[in-house]
């Protein structure tokens, strides 16, 4: 169940940010939106969505807390600081807008039941790259 919980939440998640990219910020051929631990060429800028972890809650039958981690990257050399923090914002703008992220994913068999903010970070990467990760809890149902 876990897996299934992760992989619904990222792929649904992805199509989502790739279907309502705000304004001024790069299209999927400029900054493409992918799922971590699939074999796509990840080539800079882009975003990656990852779900390391999941707690099934036990009195809530195929329900689990998910860590996501939704990952930006980018390039010194092609991204300047303030686009790379730029474009994070716009994700964290958009993240937040939990009504409409609801409303696009629930279906049934799938339910986002909250996104949580959690701690996020930018810090520079190897190869002179950055990468700002933007950590959440989701509540997810999947059957």
């Amino acid at each position: 169940m876990p897996n299934l919980i992760e992989d619904r939440l990222t792929s649904l998640l992805a199509d989502w940010i790739d279907t309502h990219r705000p304004d001024e910020f790069p299209d999927a051929a400029a900054l493409p939106v992918h799922v971590a631990r699939r074999d796509e060429i990840r080539t800079r800028p882009c975003v990656v969505l990852n779900a390391p972890e999941s707690k099934p809650i036990q009195a809530m039958p195929h329900t689990a807390r998910v860590k996501l981690d939704v990952h930006l990257f980018s390039q010194v050399d092609d991204t300047p600081a303030e686009t790379h923090a730029e474009w994070a914002g716009k994700l964290v703008a958009l993240l937040r807008d939990k009504t409409a992220i609801q409303a696009a994913l629930d279906s049934e068999s799938f339910v986002l039941h909250d996104l949580l903010d959690r701690e996020s970070v930018t810090s520079p990467d190897e190869a002179r790259g950055r990468e700002s990760v933007l950590s959440y809890e989701a509540v997810v149902s999947a059957i």
